[in-house]
């Protein structure tokens, strides 16, 4: 008999071409061949009616009018929150529309557990379950929510980790970074690590020298992905190297100010704005560069990366990667063994690397073996899936 599993989380995949959370549906994937039956609570888009996806349940609850229902899925909920007073109002309704629904599903399906992605806020989505159900609750924080957690003042940070605490039958996160965080913030469990990996693809390809300079950046244009410091370092790149070209996939709010910034620094020809990749057009992109670079920051409000699962990805492909050494991305780049690392917000320093890289394809091949040897001591599916599989069973067998 398979045991039944709710997932929580802010988004999920609308269709087949969608580029949200792959790695939740590939997560998922493995556990239900594994024996476990998945349900996903998330909510709807522009009053989107979807039942299945693949071979898992949907339950989307509506929150707002059709024309309005666009809080999430487009970007991350925090980015869209700074843009104006309209979705803070969805927010409050999101929550409200969340939790009677949850109240709902409750009383009419049953389930062993209840995997919550993001427990701030989703936390209070699971309250429900536990209490007219005692489904055992796992809480797993994937670091922008917990940035959140550590800006709310003292009354409301009391509420949410009293919440967790006692309603959170196991904590995961996906980094050290991240674990420090949480337990400053007084989560009292134990808190364990357990990472994503490369949504895309199983395989390891082998490193290819590539004489052409491509360097790819692969993720959402927002402030803390600190894509003005990659386009400045890359102006330095090009002054040694005018051929040289950078890759921009993905999209979000940032892009006007990028194509500014581009634009000033008259790199119009050598900087490509992709949009988002999937399937073979992202694999073309992966297996065309050079190098690959995630320059994350820390922002003013505290958000920055909670692990960099772009830079597995990129790895796996075989390409070297650089990253800022902030977050959880020292997890995955261990300096001069599996990338190299620099200072965030420091352009210079990051135009040094990537000479580095560019004049040194054995360092290149170095780094992507070194890397590829970690990610599958550390970061393969097989590992990760592993290890939320005795979560599942630990709990079931031993509430």
């Amino acid at each position: 008999m398979k045991r039944e599993v709710l997932v929580i989380s802010t988004a999920f995949p609308r269709n087949e071409k969608d580029v949200i959370t792959p790695w939740l549906v590939k997560l998922m994937e493995y556990l239900e061949a594994r024996g476990f039956r998945f349900t996903v609570f998330t909510s709807s888009y522009k009053g989107i009616k979807q039942k299945k996806f693949k071979k898992f349940n949907i339950y989307r609850f509506r929150y707002a009018p059709t024309d309005l229902e666009f809080l999430t899925h487009d970007t991350g909920v925090y980015e869209k929150l700074k843009e104006g007073p309209i979705y803070k109002v969805l927010t409050v309704l999101y929550m409200l529309c969340g939790l009677i629904n949850a109240i709902y599903l409750s009383l009419t399906k049953r389930f062993d557990i209840v995997h919550v992605h993001w427990p701030m806020p989703h936390i209070i989505f699971a309250l429900p379950f536990k209490i007219f159900q005692n489904s055992r609750v796992i809480s797993q924080f994937h670091g922008s929510e917990v940035g959140i957690l550590e800006r709310f003042n003292q009354i409301f940070k009391k509420i949410y980790t009293w919440l967790i605490n006692t309603f959170s039958d196991r904590v995961i996160t996906n980094s050290s970074y991240n674990k420090v965080r949480l337990i400053n913030l007084g989560i009292d469990k134990n808190v364990e690590i357990i990472p994503l990996s490369n949504p895309h693809s199983t395989e390891l390809r082998p490193y290819v020298k590539k004489d052409k300079i491509y360097i790819l950046f692969v993720g959402r244009f927002v402030e803390v992905k600190g894509l003005p410091v990659l386009i400045r370092a890359f102006a330095e790149i090009v002054k040694k190297y005018p051929s040289a070209e950078l890759h921009l996939v993905g999209d979000g709010p940032q892009k006007p100010e990028l194509t500014k910034i581009v634009k000033e620094l008259k790199l119009d020809s050598n900087v490509k704005f992709q949009g988002f990749l999937v399937g073979e057009p992202l694999l073309e992109a992966y297996n065309k560069a050079t190098i690959f670079v995630l320059p994350s920051i820390k922002t003013k409000t505290g958000e920055t990366e909670g692990l960099g699962v772009v830079l597995i990805e990129a790895l796996s492909h075989g390409v070297p990667v650089i990253g800022s050494k902030v977050g959880g991305i020292p997890d995955i780049i261990i300096d001069g063994k599996t990338g190299l690392l620099f200072e965030p917000d420091n352009h210079l320093e990051l135009a040094e690397k990537i000479t580095l890289l560019i004049e040194n394809p054995e360092l290149r091949k170095k780094l992507v073996e070194g890397g590829q040897k970690h990610i599958l001591e550390n970061f393969s599916w097989e590992k990760i899936v592993e290890k939320m599989e005795k979560v599942y069973i630990t709990l079931i067998t031993h509430p």
